[in-house]
């Protein structure tokens, strides 16, 4: 019982190096997917990756696949456990469970579909327990089970029994299969049969976890006890200087050459070199959700894939992003960094930290080190980490720090300070502009040190961001305010201020800043870079960084290659600088595996050089090997993980997993193309791209051939629907790129929707058929419907030149009958004319014979008297020549039917001065009209009326004029 408490107490002392030993600076981001997530069990109990690059575990409720952007779980049939996988070049996926073994591959609509091989298993053997581990050798697959061995091959299953107790371990490596017999010792299968290896009962009493290359003709047994031993030419021997511990190792992966990692039960996992020195941990304390590791894998990315209880792990530990994390209990925000003296220094929320650089060269993030508070400059903000005449000054919630040997000493104690402007290049420098929270205070070197002068009068304000022009002068921002330009008197402690806003240029009063690239004063805004023009004193949008135009930026810091890094919303960004003789450009690019990281309004970059760029973050720092990160040159690739045809019930056209083709590619085969009834014209893609490590650095763009001419917008949506398509053949194209810009090869699906039964091609045939027939009866009754019309047409003929005949002889007398009538009413009008005109020359003879009775009357004077005759003469031969009323009787009846004739002949008593009244009624003349015309008065005219009433024997009520006219 004492043995074993001291055996105990050793292992634990040993254990208790990898806990006290020192992680790396940086840890690689570590993303956490919860079982709730992929609907798994407590447990993953194994790990594989295909080579489209799905990743696949083998869980207590299943088999999990993720693709990167979809899980999916594919229970066992006997709904157990599934504790181990392999996966072979076809990408048939070798599983094997609780008193189950078998296989998945691709199915009906391209769907993982399990096939059990348990019923080639001798009956003898087909009841076992759980299968630990699944490999292949050649084309042959081993299952192992505790008390029995399965060998796969042509369709038949032979068994292995262990010679005594149980089979413990079974692994292969390098072309070369092993097996821990637990009586036995270590037992390699050579020529169809297990046969020890040289001293491979050295390793009785202990269980082999992993078996795994390492160099050439090089192997390492790691055991679950935290052991390793080295397999070489067919002799195992222990690697000696290894802390033992108490550690429960249960599994292992080969990172590289040079690395490897391990699960452990308490620790998390552990990565070493094949030397077995620690290079890193990552645990609870650097993200994961809990430390008792079930399973490792590392990825062809070189991301560890970790089984943890309740959740499955991703380390992207490839990554040149690492994260900083100075204070992992607070867990506190990091504002800037610096590397001075070999130590690295970040300011943040809780004061500054610093950790000890064993080595200034190559990435940084992978130095073991270890932060510490710096004495002094917690409890408050430490905004800003400068260092000038070999000091470094922090700026402090509390005012200004000088860090001394690990300790904050304060110069210049009492406001907050946000930054520091030395306003001289020359080293040393002797003064310093400090923006504080309420304005401008300046320290002076004096002596062996700085000291504080106080503050500068001046306009109050926060003054957070200083840059100092060519000049002499200095520019600061304020986010709400605008941009101050300040000339600054140290001499007589003062200062005065011009505000710019809108009014001068810039595009807004809100969100401007100010900074210093390539020696220039610019001023980033929401939109775009500007610069001030001395000569109109207005801002301008900026020339040389028109790459920036429209763009709302709001920090900018350039690096030692002139590239400048920049934060716009949630986003960090590089304008990366080229130049050539002509000219000078930048090409933006983003870090999507970063966005909502960085610090909104608090942004800072510190660039010490290419392999070690620090962001301000959240948590800590931000770590980025750039070099590293622009090498980076894997292609990305796509994959369509499920296609669902929407209806009423909607259906699964495609699982996510292509056959390999000809070419030994994954695509769709001609016999996959599937024909969709034409209730389907609604159709939902889920598409991924297997890019682990950084995810959000994926785009997408698609295009529906025989819908869509142009592709898509490139979008970070894994997802597309469309609607409403009509019938035909249709083919889906995919592609997708990452932030760099490399793109995948475009995969393709396609599918067909046949149209409605009424427009199937059966149905247009006997659509076709009906026509035909339709046409020939329609043919047939049109030509007997003609024969019958001919025969009514011609009798109807006959009919119609009879009456044709008739109607011409009756048109002819109608026309006749219109001619006569014209004639009539055309003589009618002329001799109305006539009467009208024989009436005026009537009235005019009247005139006359007044005028020559009224002459003759003058002839007394016997001066005139021979004039006189001459105009009496004349007046008598008008008079005779207008008195003509016989011709006028003569014509007038010719015109009118023998009127005046008529009336003569039947009623003789009429005068001549009567018939001429008659005459005038009959063209119906007004009295007034026949008083001018016949020389008499109206009353005269009624007289004659009245007589002629009365000669013509008239009744009362009987109309003169209608007995005119209808004589």
């Amino acid at each position: 019982m004492k043995k074993a408490f001291v055996y105990i107490t050793i292992l634990l002392a040993f254990g208790s190096v990898h806990v006290s030993a020192q992680n790396t600076l940086g840890i690689p981001l570590i993303i956490n997917y919860n079982k709730s997530l992929y609907k798994g069990g407590l447990r993953t109990w194994d790990i594989k990756q295909d080579s489209r690059g799905i990743m696949y575990f083998a869980n207590d409720e299943g088999l999990v696949t993720y693709n990167g952007g979809f899980w999916k779980l594919y229970p066992l049939p006997n709904k157990t456990i599934l504790r181990s996988i392999y996966i072979d070049k076809n990408d048939r996926v070798y599983v094997g469970g609780q008193d189950e073994i078998g296989y998945f591959e691709p199915g009906a609509n391209n769907v993982l579909r399990y096939t059990s091989v348990k019923s080639m298993i001798p009956q003898q053997y087909r009841n076992f327990s759980d299968i630990w581990n699944t490999v292949a050798l050649g084309e042959s697959i081993f299952f192992r089970a505790s008390d029995r061995i399965f060998m796969l091959v042509n369709n038949r299953i032979e068994v292995f029994l262990p010679t005594k107790g149980e089979w413990l371990f079974m692994g292969e490596a390098g072309g070369r299969l092993l097996a821990m017999d637990q009586h036995a010792g270590l037992l390699e299968y050579k020529r169809n049969k297990w046969l020890p290896l040289v001293n491979g009962s050295s390793l009785k009493g202990r269980v082999p976890a992993d078996f795994f290359e390492s160099g050439e003709d090089k192997f390492i047994i790691a055991t679950i006890d935290n052991n390793l031993f080295s397999l070489q030419n067919d002799s195992i021997s222990h690697i000696d200087n290894i802390p033992r511990g108490d550690l429960y190792t249960p599994s292992f992966a080969r990172i590289s050459d040079s690395e490897y990692v391990k699960s452990t039960s308490t620790q998390g996992c552990i990565i070493q070199d094949f030397q077995h020195h620690f290079i890193q941990r990552i645990s609870v304390k650097e993200g994961l959700k809990n430390n008792n590791v079930t399973s490792v894998f590392v990825d062809r990315e070189k991301n560890i894939w970790v089984g943890v209880d309740n959740s499955i792990s991703l380390v992207n530990y490839n990554s040149p992003i690492k994260f900083l994390s100075p204070d992992t209990v607070n867990n506190v925000i990091g504002y800037s960094s610096l590397i001075f003296k070999d130590n690295l220094y970040i300011s943040s929320s809780n004061g500054a930290f610093v950790a000890p650089l064993s080595s200034l060269k190559g990435d940084l993030s992978l130095v073991k080190s270890r932060f510490s508070l710096v004495k002094n400059s917690d409890d408050g903000e430490g905004w800003q980490l400068e260092e000038m005449n070999q000091e470094i000054f922090l700026a402090h919630n509390k005012g200004v720090f000088v860090i001394r040997n690990n300790q904050a000493v304060p110069v210049a104690a009492g406001a907050g300070c946000w930054t520091f402007l030395p306003t001289s290049s020359v080293y040393p420098v002797t003064d310093i502009v400090v923006g504080t929270y309420w304005g401008l205070d300046l320290l002076q070197y004096a002596g062996n040190g700085f000291h504080s002068r106080g503050a500068l009068k001046g306009r109050s304000d926060s003054y957070r961001f200083l840059v100092q022009d060519e000049t002499g002068g200095i520019w600061a921002s304020h986010p709400y305010r605008g941009i101050y330009q300040l000339q600054v008197s140290t001499d007589s402690m003062k200062f005065n201020t011009r505000l710019f806003t809108n009014a001068d240029g810039l595009p807004s009063t809100f969100n401007n800043y100010v900074f210093k690239i390539r020696n220039r004063i610019v001023f980033p805004t929401e939109s775009g870079v500007y610069e001030f023009d001395p000569a109109t004193a207005k801002f301008i949008p900026s020339k040389f960084l028109s790459v920036f135009d429209g763009l709302p930026v709001r920090y900018m810091k350039e690096d030692d290659k002139g590239n400048i890094w920049f934060c716009s919303g949630k986003k960090l960004g590089i304008a990366r600088f080229s130049a050539n003789d002509r000219q000078v450009t930048y090409t933006i690019s983003y870090f999507p595996e970063l966005e909502g990281y960085t610090l909104s309004n608090f942004d800072n970059v510190y660039p010490y050089n290419q392999q070690n760029i620090f962001i301000g973050s959240e948590n800590g720092s931000i770590h980025i090997n750039y070099e590293k990160y622009a090498e980076q040159k894997l292609q990305p690739t796509v994959l369509l993980n499920e296609i669902k045809a929407i209806g009423k019930e909607d259906s699964l056209v495609f699982g996510g997993f292509f056959l390999r083709d000809k070419k030994d590619a994954f695509s769709q085969q001609p016999q996959e193309v599937v024909s969709l009834s034409s209730v389907f014209s609604s159709f939902h893609f889920e598409f991924s791209s297997p890019i682990y490590g950084r995810p959000n650095n994926i785009e997408y763009s698609y295009r529906l051939e025989g819908y869509e001419r142009e592709w898509s917008a490139w979008t970070s949506k894994k997802e597309k629907d469309y609607t409403n398509l009509p019938a035909g053949k249709y083919t889906f194209n995919l592609k997708a790129r990452d932030n760099l810009n490399h793109e995948s090869a475009t995969v393709q699906y396609t599918f067909t929707i046949m149209p409605p039964w009424y427009m199937s091609v059966w149905a247009k045939a006997v659509y076709f058929l009906v026509l035909c027939l339709l046409f020939y009866l329609l043919n047939e009754w049109h030509r007997r419907k003609l024969l019958q019309q001919q025969k009514k047409f011609d009798e109807k003929q006959k009919q119609l030149e009879y009456i044709h005949q008739l109607e011409l002889e009756k048109n002819e007398k109608e026309i006749i009958k219109l001619q006569n009538e014209k004639l009539a009413s055309e003589v009618a009008l002329k001799n109305k004319e006539l009467a009208s005109t024989s009436m005026q020359l009537e009235g005019n003879a009247n005139t006359f014979h007044k005028l020559r009775e009224e002459v003759i009357k003058l002839d007394n004077n016997p001066n005139n008297k021979s004039d006189i005759k001459s105009i009496i003469s004349l007046l008598k031969e008008v008079e005779d020549n207008n008195a003509n009323w016989d011709k006028f009787a003569v014509h007038f009846d010719e015109a009118n039917d023998n009127l005046l004739k008529k009336l003569k002949k039947d009623y003789p008593k009429l005068s001549q001065s009567e018939l001429k009244i008659c005459a005038y009624l009959y063209l119906n003349f007004s009295s007034k009209q026949i008083s001018q015309l016949s020389n008499i008065t109206v009353r005269g005219v009624e007289i004659h009326r009245y007589r002629i009433r009365k000669k013509l024997g008239l009744q009362t009520g009987e109309s003169l004029n209608s007995f005119l006219g209808n004589l």
